[in-house]
């Protein structure tokens, strides 16, 4: 049986386990806390480094762990030289913050503009310098059950933050997921893989779609102001990008589970209302 070792024990994992053992991984999840274990899921304490080195260093790998405050990657630090021997499939799940402005692809160099994207970078490069053969998944912003703006909207708050000719890129959890698998499924071995749906909309006019469609408020539409704003926040609005997902289309040729967000959010909204 194929064996994964997914690393962090968050809101992905817990759908990237569950694709996996649709597809008869043996799934194993490395955390620091052992927490609402799932069926049919192994858990190992992250600290337990006798049997994780052993795990990392020959089964396949998918990190969900981001880098630490000290802008280092903790699995690298701590887990190098098991990683460095591994023969198998490794992902390391980044963000397209590494990218600069403008139209992206796999073949655009990376031109990280705010610390966030400049310490994504630098963890994606500690893991390929550890083992050659890492994927680097380049993932946008990530929504799906419990995480997504109509859960802050159906509580009272019906602010969007908008700023002109800004469209986010995004990617359901669950099309994330069944991707992740299916490369490993393919056994591909691209080196750089962009992950974000491709229909493109901005959050005021998909979350307009949703209260249009329920007959619910109409979302407040606030003026994006870089002066007023967290320098988190400013990193996400400040520079405009469209991500191109080459690798999803030509070589997984994979189809979406959610192509459109507008739909997908109101889908989500709808389950939220019937509770």
């Amino acid at each position: 049986m194929k064996k994964l070792s997914i690393i962090g024990n968050g809101y992905t994992a817990k759908f990237l386990s569950k694709e996996a053992l649709k597809k008869d991984f043996e799934v194993s999840i490395i955390t620091r806390n052992i927490s609402n274990p799932k069926k049919n899921v192994h858990y190992f304490n992250y600290y337990d480094s006798k049997n994780i080195a052993e795990k990392l260093s020959k089964e396949n790998i998918i990190s969900t762990v981001p880098p630490n405050e000290l802008g280092l990657d903790p699995i690298i630090q701590n887990y190098k030289k098991s990683i460095a021997l591994n023969k198998k499939k490794i992902i390391y799940f980044s963000a397209t913050s590494v990218y600069g402005e403008g139209e992206i692809d796999e073949d655009t160099n990376p031109d990280p503009k705010h610390s966030r994207g400049i310490i994504r970078l630098n963890a994606e490069e500690e893991w390929i310098k550890t083992n050659c053969n890492a994927s680097i998944f380049r993932i946008a912003g990530i929504y799906g059950p419990r995480r997504h703006p109509m859960i802050r909207y159906l509580e009272g708050n019906n602010e969007i933050l908008v700023k002109k000719n800004y469209v986010p890129n995004r990617i359901h959890v669950e099309d994330l997921s069944s991707v992740a698998i299916q490369f490993l499924v393919k056994n591909l071995n691209n080196k750089i893989i962009n992950i974000c749906d491709q229909n493109k909309i901005s959050s005021y006019d998909a979350v307009k779609y949703v209260t249009d469609r329920l007959k619910l408020k109409e979302p407040l539409i606030i003026k994006y102001n870089p002066n007023k704003v967290s320098d988190s926040l400013k990193s996400f609005y400040e520079f405009n990008r469209i991500i191109k997902c080459r690798v999803i289309e030509n070589e997984l040729k994979y189809k979406y589970k959610y192509p459109d967000y507008a739909k997908a959010l109101l889908t989500l909204t709808k389950k939220l209302i019937k509770k």
